[in-house]
């Protein structure tokens, strides 16, 4: 989430004035919350309220070149590609706002299958309920149409971003879904300490990686198949 919450500052073609009130509404949907909160800090207070252990602070997220130390492979190409992608053209906004949702909702649905309150926590619950995802895929979506009105010449870098985006997306899941194999491939209950997925060392055997979220249960909340 960082990386695209930080590259969307930096979208191109966005100079006219109403084209500017727009973005800002975004910018406040996801930065600018009462009372200084803002959707980075409520994920981690989601994530903190199972059990899990952050490498990094809040303010420590900052250069994604710096983030691809504490990622493996796919999500750290996913890392360096945004900003890049997301300054060039509207192309790699519009794949992750139109996909934006269905992340979130699988995200929640799936931990809240071990920790029931996790898909309640404001993050998810405050943007579900005021379908904030969905408004900023249909602003993306309306947005690069009339840029691309304008300026057709920008069809073609558009839609190559878009793909690109995309499928380096598609890669961070596929490594997501490699370690829910490893994990479900382990008979023992979750236990105080261990990983949320799976531990470090036995995923490298099979050439998958996490660096840790650990949790706190008596193990009667989750359980690897």
């Amino acid at each position: 989430m960082h990386a695209t919450r930080a590259a969307v500052y930096h979208l191109p073609h966005l100079d006219t004035p109403a084209l500017r009130k727009r973005k800002l509404r975004i910018f406040i949907d996801d930065d600018g919350l009462a009372d200084g909160d803002m959707h980075h800090y409520q994920l981690t207070r989601a994530f903190l309220s199972i059990g899990a252990k952050c490498l990094l602070g809040d303010e420590e997220f900052g250069e994604p070149g710096e983030l691809c130390h504490f990622v493996d492979a796919e999500i750290a190409h996913f890392v360096r590609l945004t900003p890049k992608l997301y300054a060039r053209s509207l192309g790699a906004w519009c794949a992750i706002e139109m996909l934006s949702v269905d992340w979130m909702r699988a995200l929640a649905e799936a931990i809240s299958v071990h920790f029931p309150h996790f898909r309640h926590e404001p993050y998810f619950e405050d943007c579900f309920a005021l379908q904030v995802e969905e408004r900023h895929a249909a602003e993306a979506l309306d947005i690069t149409q009339t840029v691309l009105r304008v300026r057709p010449e920008l069809l073609h870098e558009t839609l190559h971003d878009a793909t690109v985006m995309a499928a380096a997306l598609d890669g961070v899941w596929t490594h997501l879904d490699r370690i829910v194999q490893s994990a479900e491939a382990r008979p023992h209950r979750l236990q105080p300490g261990d990983h949320l997925l799976a531990e470090p060392a036995h995923l490298d055997e099979c050439g998958v990686g996490i660096r840790g979220l650990e949790v706190g249960t008596d193990g009667a909340d989750a359980e690897r198949a």
